[in-house]
């Protein structure tokens, strides 16, 4: 039987995540309606020990289980199946906006983009450490002329740039942005920063290292800033994890046979 195809891929990254699921793929099934087309959802399931495989599958979604422990392998895992012309990357805990698969679809169909990401963002809660935080890295990324947090790009243009650096453990999502911008300017096409549509995005991090930790903490923030694997672990691997050996053990040498011919490199 022949496979199903999708205009849109959606690809979650996930591990331990059934908590935050349910209501990432509503979300999505709320934009899916508002398309009024079906889209293809894969969740990138890296080593859960949770129901996250159950989960996802019950609602819907594709599982492609990941055993390296790096978010960009496990984006880039979920993106080989996908059957979509068009990728979209989101958290497993951020909740896109109800027209956000109609602009990204409009964007993109219109052909004068490489891709981008979303400019409009908040936070499902609000107070002035997690506002000023957000504001500083908005005010950051509004001097590169690049936005984050959730990617859009045809899955052309996405292996063409190189995929998600596999050698970063965390700044992947910056680093890919660039890759994908420049390969946009190569082509005569533009990096769209989404405003029509916005993001809302998970506390939990400064649930857990309070709203001010960018200002209490602020060498494990710089150091996350400049990749460090130690504060890539502790902001984002370690939490909710039993920090596995082989977590910052990655394949070298296959990644490097892989990136050539543009199919996929290391570097957000």
């Amino acid at each position: 039987r022949a496979m199903k195809l999708h205009v849109l891929s959606i690809i979650i990254p996930a591990y331990n995540e059934a908590q935050y699921l349910p209501a990432t793929i509503a979300a999505i099934r709320q934009a899916e309606n508002v398309l009024g087309e079906p889209v293809e959802i894969i969740v990138g399931d890296n080593l859960s020990t949770d129901a996250t495989a159950a989960v996802a599958k019950s609602h819907g979604a594709k599982v492609a289980p990941v055993d390296i422990r790096c978010i960009s392998v496990v984006r880039n895992r979920a993106a080989e199946q996908a059957t979509g012309k068009y990728l979209v990357f989101v958290d497993a805990d951020d909740h896109m906006s109800r027209n956000m698969l109609v602009e990204i679809k409009r964007v993109m169909d219109a052909g004068r983009h490489i891709g981008g990401g979303v400019a409009r963002t908040r936070y499902d809660r609000q107070s002035w450490g997690i506002e000023i935080t957000h504001g500083l890295v908005q005010t950051g990324l509004s001097f590169t002329g690049l936005s984050m947090f959730l990617f859009y790009t045809t899955k052309e243009a996405f292996w063409a740039s190189g995929a998600f650096n596999e050698e970063l453990l965390c700044t992947e999502d910056y680093d890919f942005a660039k890759r994908l911008r420049a390969l946009g300017k190569r082509r005569g096409l533009k990096y769209k920063n989404l405003r029509t549509a916005h993001l809302v995005k998970s506390s939990r991090k400064f649930n857990e290292f309070g709203d001010w930790g960018v200002f209490t903490r602020p060498v494990l923030a710089i150091s996350a800033m400049f990749a460090n694997q130690n504060a890539a672990h502790t902001i984002w691997y370690k939490p909710r994890r039993q920090a596995p050996a082989d977590m910052v053990q990655l394949p070298q040498a296959s990644l490097a046979q892989e990136s050539e011919g543009g199919e996929r490199t290391s570097a957000a």
